[in-house]
């Protein structure tokens, strides 16, 4: 049976090879991705490896409504989304902090 599923960070390496099998065993997916510009470059598109047969939808899981109601929409969630880069993390603390713990928290 189809489900309606949610990936966040789902437009990266692990996210999109999980996308991939979902879509090939007819799940609806919806990705929900950041496009870090460290990881995606200075983009709002989807990688060339995304698959196109799943719904993208650029925004990051710190933004709480927005978060909601996807989850509603949703049968089941993979949570892959955060930010990376350990060095840059020590420097940008309050950023990795926000997206990493209080996103996942939301």
């Amino acid at each position: 049976m189809s489900k309606k599923i949610l990936v966040t960070g789902g437009a990266g390496f692990i996210g999109s090879h999980l996308v991939d099998k979902l879509i090939e065993e007819n799940h609806d997916v919806t990705v929900l991705d950041i496009l870090e510009e460290q990881v995606h470059g200075l983009t709002h598109q989807p990688p060339h490896h995304f698959n196109k047969k799943a719904k993208f939808l650029y925004g990051s899981i710190v933004n709480y409504d927005n978060l909601c109601d996807l989850i509603k929409e949703s049968d089941v969630i993979f949570h892959l989304a955060a930010m990376v880069g350990v060095s840059q993390s020590m420097y940008q603390i309050k950023k990795y902090t926000e997206h990493n713990i209080l996103g996942t928290a939301n």
